[in-house]
């Protein structure tokens, strides 16, 4: 895209013509705001539907348009929280893409800008910093019990599949040691969301990258083979086996868990899934063929 068709206008900027031009100090375009101030129940549509116009100053930092696009928008957002992020529409759809980084100009930004928004309408979304989401998200799930617990564990899954960048803050952030901390202690239900949550968090590459780097996690899911709710045990033997497909270094540190698990319960190795190898009217269950599978992986 030329510099030219990001040019400033005061029309309506989900125009191709409209956005950044090298001549002006000036961008107007449309802005929203994502009401996810509770990580746990956002909403992923911007908001309002017929959007706003706003002009930024290209050559200021966006922090400091941040309050004025807040108060243009009239958003739940504690300022201070506050980031920016670029929105493109698909036809009906919206799509999320890349955070705007508020400590630089829109002038600086102006590649990324144009990269994401060629040929599509688009608007510049307020909403809550990742950082923030992260913290909040980590505070809820250690301070809530029952039916609180429950639903935001259940959230947690399409939390991660909606925002892959929050992959990368939570698992930053100790989030990892918050699952497995909150998995030892919790009825099979609360173990079952959890291992959801941790599947779709190892299909980024931050997320498996965390697992490889804190064993303490992959002792958990070795762990839970033993549990006596088979689904438990199935989706625990499904996320090691993936583990163990990632790269082959990986069955070293599955081996490690292992060893680290049935050590401290002075057993011998793979006790838990020799234990349900030997049960001779499971020879054709599911369970066994996984532990099969990951024996030979």
């Amino acid at each position: 895209m030329s510099t030219s068709s990001l040019a400033s206008s005061t029309t309506n900027t989900y125009n191709d013509t409209n956005g950044l031009n090298g001549n002006s100090s000036t961008l107007q375009c449309r802005v929203q705001y994502l009401d996810d101030t509770d990580p746990f129940s956002s909403v992923n549509l911007p908001e309002p539907a017929r959007p706003p116009s706003f002009t930024f100053l290209t050559a200021t930092v966006l922090s400091n348009q941040i309050s004025s696009v807040h108060k243009v928008l009239n958003a739940p957002h504690k300022i201070p929280d506050c980031t920016l992020q670029l929105c493109r529409q698909d036809g009906s759809k919206s799509e999320l893409g890349p955070y705007l980084d508020i400590d630089q100009t829109l002038e600086e930004q102006r590649e990324d800008i144009e990269a994401f928004t060629e040929g599509r309408k688009w608007s510049i979304v307020l909403r809550t910093q990742l950082s923030v989401r992260v913290h909040a998200c980590i505070d809820k799930l250690l301070n809530s019990d029952g039916r609180e617990l429950r639903r935001s564990l259940f959230s947690l899954k399409q939390i991660f599949q909606d925002d892959k960048d929050l992959v990368h803050e939570f698992v930053n952030n100790q989030g990892l040691q918050c699952l497995v901390k909150i998995g030892g202690a919790a009825d099979q239900n609360y173990q079952n969301y959890i291992l959801r949550a941790l599947g779709q968090l190892m299909l980024y590459v931050d997320g498996m990258n965390a697992v490889m780097n804190q064993n303490e996690v992959v002792q958990w899911l070795y762990s839970l083979v033993e549990s006596s709710f088979r689904l438990v045990v199935k989706t625990s033997l499904k996320l090691l086996i993936v583990f163990a497909e990632y790269t082959e270094s990986n069955a070293l540190l599955i081996l490690a868990a292992v060893t680290k698990v049935d050590r401290a319960s002075k057993r011998l190795l793979w006790s838990n899934a020799m234990k349900i190898l030997n049960e001779m009217d499971n020879s054709a269950s599911e369970v066994v063929l996984l532990i099969i599978t990951l024996f030979n992986t």
